[in-house]
């Protein structure tokens, strides 16, 4: 529906509100309002205003800048998003927006389900900054059109679909960078060779070396590839190796630490708990 009366806000804007179900509160990500702004130099949007104290906006405030700049006020920072980048801000703490000269915007505030998780995951990703740059090809711009969109046509989605969209938008903005054809190859031939010596010591620079790659290099697209450190991928697969051996064979809980790369039963064991939730022993007991 249009915007009437928001200082800053063109006539050609448009702003559409959903009220989530208990159910959705509960278990799914939802979104409270959503829109397409065009803005100019008047607009300046504080939290202390009317609509800051309104419950539909204190959740997360996703951004996309589609033209323009518009600057934000958050966590104590300062930044300027332009042409092309995101903005994620906890709108339950302070915050400002505004626009010194035009910006186009489309925008979400959602919540839910891991929401807290993951906004923090992403800024801890991104150095703690609120202002996000997306790489080429990033699905954001489609993906936030297509959920306004869904509003307008006055069909709108079903709860769980709106939770689908907003978790897909959270894990691009987590993971921004596809796997590129020039990593593709040396990643791939990684993970071959981490396949065929996962029982062995692989140290990065091991690796890192067996596809002709630099160890700062190689470590930066491994996680930009797969989501994990080299060691964290190397560990969850031999954890998951363990938990065969624990429930396929007789093997001794020190013994399946030795078969599965670990040179000590007692890492085995803290290793194994950290990551699964229960001790070796306890996983074999439960048999399930």
């Amino acid at each position: 529906m249009k915007v009437l009366g928001e200082a800053g806000v063109l006539p050609r804007s448009e702003r559409f509100f959903a009220t989530p179900s208990a159910a959705a509160r509960r278990i799914f990500f939802y979104l409270t309002r959503c829109g397409h702004y065009y803005c100019d130099a008047q607009y300046d949007f504080r939290y202390t205003c009317a609509v800051g104290q309104e419950e539909s906006h204190k959740n997360f405030y996703l951004v996309y800048v589609r033209e323009g700049a518009m600057s934000f006020d958050a966590d104590g920072a300062i930044g300027a998003a332009g042409r092309g980048q995101c903005a994620l801000v906890d709108c339950r703490k302070p915050h400002r927006f505004w626009v010194e000269n035009y910006a186009e915007t489309i925008w979400l505030h959602f919540d839910g389900a891991n929401s807290r998780a993951l906004f923090d995951e992403i800024r801890l990703k991104n150095g703690g900054r609120h202002i996000l740059t997306l790489c080429g090809g990033s699905p954001i711009e489609r993906q936030l059109t297509a959920l306004v969109a869904s509003q307008k046509s006055g069909a709108p989605l079903r709860e769980v679909d709106y939770s689908g969209q907003i978790y897909a938008i959270l894990c691009a903005l987590l993971y921004p960078e596809p796997p590129r054809e020039t990593h593709a190859a040396p990643i791939a031939a990684a993970l071959a060779y981490i396949g065929a010596h996962l029982f062995d010591e692989l140290p990065v620079e091991r690796i890192a070396a067996a596809v002709n790659l630099s160890p700062s290099h190689f470590s930066r697209q491994f996680r930009s590839s797969t989501g994990f450190s080299p060691h964290e991928y190397i560990v969850l697969h031999r954890i998951d190796r363990a938990k065969v051996l624990l429930h396929g064979s007789d093997l001794t809980v020190g013994e399946i630490a030795y078969r599965v790369g670990y040179r000590s039963e007692v890492n085995f064991i803290t290793s194994f708990t950290n990551k699964v939730g229960v001790s070796p022993a306890n996983f074999r007991r439960s048999r399930l």
